[in-house]
């Protein structure tokens, strides 16, 4: 009985997750979360849709999925894989920026309940004074111990 417990308190790997949104430490690590686990390796099931082309000096995004999720952090990166542009709240209940390289340049989720989960969060992104391709680039959290590390792509010319 003893083994039996030991075996399974050894087995039990906590899960930590930020439900208020990601630390700013997304900034330096690639959008990974420290949520103790490892990414996601099967299909992702959340995509962009929206525009491909800046119109009226912003993109209008929306990411979403079947599935909901829990947690979400987003970038616009340039060729050098850095951070450009700067995002604009449309969903406020759900979302806010963080500041990595450039004032809100990372859009970030709000506390979303455990219990009802988002399918969908739509946003804006100017440039910035940045012009060529971005790719938006997600790392997208379905709950606490299954997401998907900068798997969620969309390139947009600007």
């Amino acid at each position: 009985m003893f083994r039996l417990l030991l075996l399974t308190a050894c087995l039990a790997a906590p899960v930590y997750s930020y439900s208020a949104g990601a630390p700013t430490n997304v900034c330096t690590n690639g959008l990974t979360p420290e949520h103790g686990v490892d990414g996601q390796k099967t299909p992702v099931p959340y995509s962009f849709s929206g525009v491909s082309k800046a119109e009226n000096g912003k993109v209008s995004l929306t990411l979403g999925g079947s599935n909901g999720f829990l947690g979400f952090a987003v970038q616009a990166r340039d060729a050098n894989d850095k951070p450009v542009g700067k995002f604009k709240i449309v969903d406020g209940a759900k979302s806010q920026t963080l500041t990595c390289s450039n004032a809100d340049d990372t859009l970030t989720h709000k506390k979303i309940p455990h219990d009802n989960p988002i399918k969908s969060v739509a946003f804006d992104w100017e440039p910035a004074g940045y012009k060529g391709k971005v790719k938006f680039t997600a790392t997208v959290a379905q709950d606490g111990g299954t997401y998907w590390i900068r798997k969620v792509l969309k390139e947009v010319e600007v």
